[in-house]
């Protein structure tokens, strides 16, 4: 089984109070706050990059030709935040291959003051199954994968997060989220408040 887990739950100082003691109602006040926040529906313009193979279905969307990632959003709702979606065999094939041209995309993506989820339509645990049964081919080796995903967790830190939903329904249900809520959620553990 594989636990990646590269942020803390919550990014809050948390200070001392009078007494000398600390106050930890900050960080409550913080897992309530990016609670709630996932749990509101958002209503927002998503654009799609023209290159999205299997693009994912919102309320609002446009399609146009990004620099990097495969979502994003515009106008006023625009926070340099971006997605890039992945399927698990996508995932797969990108860190177990493909690794080069995905920092490529990284380093566009930090040229432009920018942030980039990647977000996996399978969680960890399916993964591991579906690569333990796979029929026909050899599976991919999933410690390699893992290995460069952290690799690029430590190589971009600050600017990527990678987050696992359950299918793409789930996908389509964060991915708005995080657009919208972008910088607010830069220094937030994502993973964290979906598997809550």
């Amino acid at each position: 089984m594989y636990s990646i887990g590269l942020y803390s739950p919550v990014v809050v100082s948390v200070s001392a109070n009078d007494e000398g003691g600390l106050n930890f109602n900050m960080i409550q006040f913080a897992k309530d706050w990016y609670s709630k926040q996932f749990n509101k529906d958002i209503d927002v313009e998503v654009l799609i990059d023209t290159r999205e193979q299997q693009p994912l279905k919102f309320n609002k969307s446009k399609i146009l030709k990004l620099d990097f990632g495969d979502y994003t959003l515009s106008g006023s709702n625009f926070s340099n935040t971006f997605v890039d979606r992945k399927s698990s065999g996508d995932f797969l094939s990108t860190f177990g291959g493909q690794i080069d041209r995905f920092r490529k995309e990284m380093q566009r993506c930090i040229e432009l003051d920018s942030y980039m989820y990647i977000v996996i339509e399978k969680s960890i645990n399916a993964i591991e199954k579906e690569s333990i049964f796979q029929k026909g081919r050899r599976a991919p080796k999933l410690d390699w994968v893992f290995s460069n995903l952290i690799s690029i967790q430590h190589e971009f830190a600050g600017n990527c997060q990678f987050i696992f939903t359950n299918n793409r329904k789930h996908s389509e249900e964060i991915i708005p989220k995080l657009l919208y809520l972008g910088k607010k959620l830069w220094n937030v553990d994502v993973q964290y408040f979906i598997d809550k």
